[in-house]
């Protein structure tokens, strides 16, 4: 039985090292729970409405939040997009370099991000995607996606056209 189980550890370790064959490989891989929050991790889970929060420079955004494993802390590059699923157009993407807090149980997470809408008022109540791209220093990419609807007190009307 001992022989099994340190055979399928080493079939784990060899599919998790790293290739010698340059830049065929594809990326390493970790894993990223998307969630929201400006002032800690709050779990998001689809179809869950978000208050939208007012920006200091007269925008609208969800605070969104990340959790990963496997990715190295410092030098990380975060990309947000947030679409309406039925507009492929209204899609805003906001990037930026990061570091990561490191938790005791091994995992990473990054708390009070900012995810901009471009048309909030069009996005009131309807299926909204918000994923998160996270690659850190070395290459190791976790992406991390939810379906929520967008709610806010606003009067504000929606500009979409017809």
């Amino acid at each position: 039985m001992g022989c099994s189980t340190s055979a399928a550890g080493l079939v784990v370790l060899l599919a998790l090292a790293p290739g010698c064959a340059g830049g065929d490989e594809p990326p390493a891989q970790g894993t990223a729970e998307l969630g929201t929050g400006e002032w800690q991790f709050e779990p998001l889970v689809d179809g869950q409405e978000v208050e939208l929060a007012h920006g200091a420079q007269g925008g609208w955004h969800l605070w969104t939040s990340v959790r990963t494993l496997g990715l190295e802390p410092e030098g990380v590059q975060l990309e947000v997009t947030t679409t309406v699923l039925d507009d492929p157009a209204s899609a805003t993407t906001s990037r930026g370099r990061i570091e990561l807090t490191e938790l005791e149980d091994g995992r990473c997470e990054l708390i009070g991000w900012p995810a901009v809408l471009r048309e909030p008022a069009c996005a009131i109540g309807r299926p909204l995607r918000i994923r998160a791209v996270v690659t850190d220093a070395r290459g190791t990419v976790a992406t991390g996606e939810r379906r929520v609807r967008p709610r806010w007190d606003s009067d504000e009307a929606c500009a979409e056209g017809p």
